[in-house]
């Protein structure tokens, strides 16, 4: 990314967005109306790059971040999911498939197509600064990998190509295989490692990592904190439970509990991160909160009630440090029947590989976009 400073005196701008596989469609629609509605207010038509100082994005997230700081425009990457989610999402010969469901051919295919195979994480081609959150799974830890000129390990990854960068952030265990990339060190000697999606850890949803990206000096921007000086916006892929039938638990192989055990950590660190975000973030003006979806919708049992959060955060005495919006749907019957979706299966939405609902993905993502984004409640901001 080119060095362009920005002018010290205006709030900064962050985005995030959470993974999950083909329901990316649902923050994608969400990107779309934030674009129009922007141009529509500021009187300017722009790319949503130019728009935001950060944008952070794990899995799927990753692919729409990557996405949007190369200038493209919304409606062309909810069009990757529309033209090539199916063959994304084709399974494996029964060899292939007992180690994970997809190739991984189709997906690198179409991300060098979109990214191009030259474009390197440190290219001038990025607009802003981007996050992709990813799994190390040789070290072990989480890597969240940045063009932000200041970041520690710049050097060492400006020359990794985009496209394995966001293919490591979306290499969901059981479903892609993981993604080498050989990375040069601190005392520059070139290690390989094997990276998973970065969903396997707490930051499927990123936002928590985006706000600290952004305001932590030692990760190099150390912006100015405060409900007037920085806005985060959140996308979310859905939300629901994971459930056990009665009695089928006791028949679970390791394979099911492997896919439960990684769906229900995304899950919970998906909740954790929101609650934290709500504490310390100040809500929109008559915004639907996240907390708020949830409860009301019955698609999460035992999330605190929006007026409890509240409580606990005015209790902390001290002012908000972000103005946070979470955009994001409970999965539930109760809650598409609400937005005029009778005939979209709930259950079968939730799948992150279910191709074959990849036009009711679409229909739910422009609803909830209709329902929840109104920028003009933001327009300070820009």
């Amino acid at each position: 990314m080119a060095e362009n400073p920005l002018p010290t005196e205006r709030p900064r701008r962050l985005l995030a967005i959470d993974g999950g596989g083909l329901a990316g469609l649902i923050p994608a629609e969400a990107l779309i109306l934030i674009e129009q509605q922007l141009d529509q207010l500021t009187g300017i038509s722009k790319p949503l790059c130019d728009r935001f100082d950060l944008i952070g994005g794990t899995s799927t997230g990753a692919i729409l971040a990557a996405g949007l700081a190369l200038g493209l425009k919304a409606a062309v990457l909810r069009d990757f999911y529309l033209n090539f989610g199916r063959d994304i999402f084709t399974k494996s010969f029964l060899p292939v498939q007992f180690w994970h469901k997809y190739p991984s051919a189709p997906l690198e295919k179409h991300l060098k197509n979109v990214f191009g195979e030259s474009t390197t994480l440190g290219s001038d081609r990025l607009c802003t600064q981007i996050l992709a959150v990813t799994k190390n799974a040789t070290l072990g830890n989480d890597w969240f990998f940045t063009n932000n000129p200041a970041s520690k390990f710049f050097k060492n990854n400006s020359g990794l190509p985009l496209w394995q960068v966001v293919r490591a952030s979306t290499a969901a265990p059981t479903y892609f295989p993981p993604q080498t990339i050989a990375v040069v060190d601190e005392a520059r000697k070139q290690q390989t490692y094997e990276f998973v999606d970065g969903g396997v850890s707490s930051y499927n949803n990123p936002s928590l990592q985006v706000f600290l990206e952004a305001t932590i000096p030692e990760y190099g921007n150390g912006w100015p904190m405060g409900a007037d000086r920085l806005l985060l916006i959140s996308l979310g892929t859905g939300y629901n439970d994971v459930t056990i039938a009665s009695g089928k638990a006791s028949g679970y192989n390791l394979i099911d509990w492997g896919k439960y055990v990684i769906e229900e950590m995304m899950n919970e660190a998906n909740l954790q991160q929101n609650v934290l975000m709500q504490l310390i973030g100040q809500r929109p003006t008559a915004v639907r909160s996240a907390t708020e979806e949830l409860t009301t919708s019955g698609a999460a049992a035992g999330v605190p009630r929006q007026d409890a959060v509240d409580l606990v955060g005015a209790g902390l005495g001290a002012r908000k440090l972000v103005t946070y919006q979470r955009v994001t749907v409970g999965l539930t019957r109760q809650r598409l029947d609400g937005l005029g979706l009778q005939d979209v299966d709930p259950v079968k939405v939730r799948q992150m590989d279910a191709a074959d609902q990849i036009q009711n993905m679409q229909r739910l993502g422009a609803a909830v976009a209709q329902e929840q984004v109104h920028m003009a409640a933001l327009q300070k901001f820009f």
